[in-house]
């Protein structure tokens, strides 16, 4: 099959076939196919694995994220809806809770206040001025007294109170043409102290 007849003259003059075969191997041609066919079987597997199956689960990943999202915008305009509907005032629920906040700095202003004009009473003292920082637990209590002796001896009796942390005060300072001096007593407050 793989042979051609070829035809040829000789030399004196007489005529003859040549047979020549041109295909000797006929397992050429299977062999080429099963090549192409693994190549592309090769293909198509790599293809499945390394676009198919990451494109795939991307694609279920965004179904679930994009359902999910769906929901959460339903709940939340039935959320406004409620908001609208109930006449829901979100400052006054800030305010409220700021209320709540302010509750826990409370204190027992007037006991504190005994306390400090029992001291500079003690002292020969009068207190011209008082304010309470409950932000930041402070007491200051502005002292007339006449020598400033005496404002390390109220200072020392200050700190031997319960409530108080720590006591500063500023260098009296002489008031007019009386002998009586001025300074200001900052107390730190300690609300868990019993």
């Amino acid at each position: 099959m793989g042979n051609k007849h070829i035809y040829s003259k000789s030399a004196n003059g007489i005529s003859d076939f040549v047979y020549v075969d041109l295909l000797p191997e006929i397992r050429r041609s299977r062999r080429f196919n099963i090549n192409v066919i693994s190549a592309l079987f090769l293909g198509v597997f790599l293809s499945f694995v390394l676009i198919y199956m990451p494109f795939r689960t991307a694609t279920e990943k965004f179904e679930i994220l994009s359902a999910l999202n769906n929901d959460l915008e339903h709940e939340l305009m039935l959320t406004n809806e409620e908001f609208v509907g109930y006449e829901i005032d979100l400052e006054t629920i800030a305010f409220e809770e700021e209320i709540v906040a302010l509750a826990l700095l409370k204190v027992d202003f007037n006991n504190y206040l005994d306390d400090v004009e029992l001291l500079v009473d003690g002292s020969e003292g009068s207190i011209i001025f008082t304010q309470y920082f409950s932000d930041v637990g402070e007491l200051r209590v502005t002292v007339l007294i006449s020598s400033p002796f005496a404002y390390n001896i109220l200072n020392n009796n200050l700190l031997e109170l319960s409530w108080v942390e720590s006591s500063e005060y500023s260098i009296p300072v002489r008031t007019g043409d009386a002998v009586l001096y001025s300074a200001t007593f900052t107390l730190g407050v300690d609300r868990d102290a019993e």
